[in-house]
């Protein structure tokens, strides 16, 4: 749970930075691309006004820059390459010797830095010489700063909020979860002293009666020995039972291999035919039905599903088993013609110590873990299990385990 969490961090984390510095980047992109956008058009009104008088360029140049407050500099290129200063601007203007990067300024705004970093548009005069409308990008470079660094400020916040609510989240998740571990733990601590709780019951009883010499007739003692053994057979099968549980239950992986699924449930049912001749027991079994998984949890959920039919079904009721492939699936369905469940059970959790049926006696030597383990076979193999009523009348258990 731990490392998941962390994942969980790291995830929210990185999703939280991707996020801020897309939409961020976006915006300070956008208000550099808006600010050369304003600069262009004040750079563009000197030339369009030059334009419209050609007569009076360099007047109506300065005029322009005068009326509209412009902080441009503006310069007088000769076609020998002499340059003039005739308005000055807080751009430290570095002077364009080069007529050929002036003649690249008449086909719009263009950015040279060279030396210095400027914004300037081109606009040729009467005799051959040219107009150069220059501005600084100190002020727009200043604001990219400026705003890359409150990107930076406003992503680093939005990462510690998202490890700080990841932290919260998690550790109410996790004290959640820990509370339903704990009470999943009580309630199965509770269970198993509870049924274990009775055959010692039993054989401290009897243990004694023997003792005390209270059976006198050797019939009584045989019965009370067998009493004993039973009640102590049925201890070994439940601790086995708890001991299974708590090794599905444990974190730690298994190994998984290509298991014969059909030649495993042949095996199963060939030996529940023989046991059980007085039932008729209808099969579908294929040849070529493979899953992965354990082979030996495997073989222990169908010997599960075919003890609950000895223990909970009369002896001569029907019993069907079918498997196919179905999809990426290997379905095992068993069919008896017992008693069922209650309507409600069906479709309900199986828990550990489920009893579907409180009336279904201890005496028939359940340790009432049979579904339990079926079920945590099931999801240790990553499958399905279904609990319905059969069309023999009894109980359904259809398993779906991945090929």
């Amino acid at each position: 749970m731990k490392k998941s969490g962390s994942k969980f961090a790291v995830i929210s984390i990185i999703v939280t930075t991707v996020l801020s510095t897309l939409i961020g980047g976006y915006a300070t992109l956008a208000a550099r691309s808006a600010d050369l956008a304003q600069i262009d058009q004040s750079l563009q009104k000197v030339v369009t006004r030059v334009n419209a008088f050609p007569s009076e360029a360099i007047s109506a140049a300065i005029l322009t820059i005068e009326d509209e407050s412009l902080d441009l500099t503006l310069s007088l290129v000769t076609q020998e390459g002499d340059e003039t200063i005739i308005n000055e601007s807080r751009l430290i203007y570095p002077g364009i010797t080069d007529l050929a990067l002036v003649r690249k300024g008449l086909a719009g705004a263009f950015t040279t830095a060279k030396p210095t970093e400027f914004r300037f548009q081109s606009a040729s005069i009467a005799g051959g010489d040219y107009l150069v409308i220059a501005s600084s990008l100190d002020k727009l470079n200043e604001n990219f700063i400026s705003n890359l660094k409150n990107l930076g400020i406003f992503t680093a916040g939005a990462d510690a909020l998202a490890i700080f609510f990841s932290i919260y989240f998690l550790r109410r998740h996790n004290r959640g979860l820990d509370a339903q571990a704990l009470q999943r733990m009580q309630r199965f601590l509770g269970d198993a002293s509870h049924e274990l709780r009775t055959p010692l019951t039993v054989i401290k009883g009897y243990n004694e009666m023997l003792s005390k010499g209270q059976f006198t007739q050797v019939s009584d003692q045989s019965r009370a020995f067998s009493r004993v053994s039973s009640e102590i057979e049925r201890m070994e099968s439940l601790i086995h039972d708890l001991l299974l549980l708590a090794e599905l239950g444990e974190s730690k992986p298994v190994n998984f291999a290509e298991v014969d699924f059909d030649e495993l449930v042949k095996a199963h049912l060939n030996d529940f035919q023989v046991l059980n001749t007085s039932r008729t027991v209808t099969t579908a079994i294929p040849d070529d039905c493979f899953v992965q998984g354990s082979r030996d949890h495997l073989s222990r959920l169908i010997q599960n599903c075919l003890s609950n039919i000895l223990r909970h079904t009369p002896s001569d009721a029907p019993v069907s088993v079918s498997l196919r492939n179905v999809g990426k699936r290997a379905e095992l369905r068993i069919e008896d013609g017992g008693p069922g469940l209650p309507d409600s059970a069906y479709g309900s959790e199986i828990k550990f110590m489920n009893r579907f049926d409180p009336s279904r006696s201890r005496e028939s030597g359940g340790s009432g873990l049979g579904l339990s383990i079926i079920a945590a076979i099931v999801q240790e193999h990553s499958g399905e299990l279904e609990l319905s009523k059969s069309q023999l009348g009894g109980l359904a258990v259809t398993i779906r385990i991945p090929n």
